[in-house]
């Protein structure tokens, strides 16, 4: 009797226990502290005055900053130029920087934040019938297109606020992935 109300009494307390599901935290590097922080700094990147220097300084630099791709006259044509796209749809500014050719480089920035916490039921968590996710952060993207060590063109994209739930529904719990994992350990 005493171990049966020691079982339903830790049952119990462990119930609503989503302080005990796991969560993650993940963060690319970077100079800024939330996606405003990024445009504000992007917003200060000021065409055909702005240079390289000023720019990492700002805090797009790849080197030292990281989290950007270098990129070659080649790679800024193919990132802009579209089979179906005339080049005189272009802005002037890329169309000046595709004339440079070898002059002509590029960077291409992506920073995010985004925490994923576990939520709801600890026991269909644990037991794998269902898990569900809540995920909350931020995400900004840039590119900057210079002609020698002067920035021609700039654009940006992002998700200042990712608000996500997902839920995973397992109606075997347990059992949802055991005939692939005895699937696989027959190839062996």
């Amino acid at each position: 009797m005493r171990y049966s109300v020691l079982s339903l009494l830790a049952l119990f307390l462990l119930s609503g226990c989503t302080s005990l599901l796991p969560s993650e935290r993940a963060e690319v590097s970077s100079a800024f502290r939330d996606y405003l922080d990024a445009e504000t700094s992007f917003a200060r990147a000021t065409p055909g005055k702005t240079t390289r220097s000023e720019l990492f300084s700002l805090g797009f630099d790849p080197l030292n900053g990281g989290n950007g791709r270098m990129l070659s006259f080649l790679d800024v044509r193919m990132l802009f130029v579209q089979p179906n796209v005339p080049i005189d749809y272009l802005p002037d500014s890329l169309v000046s920087c595709l004339q440079a050719k070898e002059r002509c480089s590029g960077y291409a920035f992506e920073f995010n934040q985004t925490d994923s916490q576990r939520v709801g039921s600890f026991w269909a968590d644990v037991f794998n019938f269902r898990k569900n996710r809540r995920v909350h952060g931020w995400t900004f993207r840039a590119v900057f297109v210079l002609v020698d060590d002067v920035l021609v063109h700039k654009i940006s994209n992002g998700e200042p606020q990712i608000r996500r739930f997902e839920v995973q529904r397992n109606p075997l719990g347990p059992l949802q992935g055991a005939g692939e994992f005895f699937s696989d350990q027959l190839k062996k």
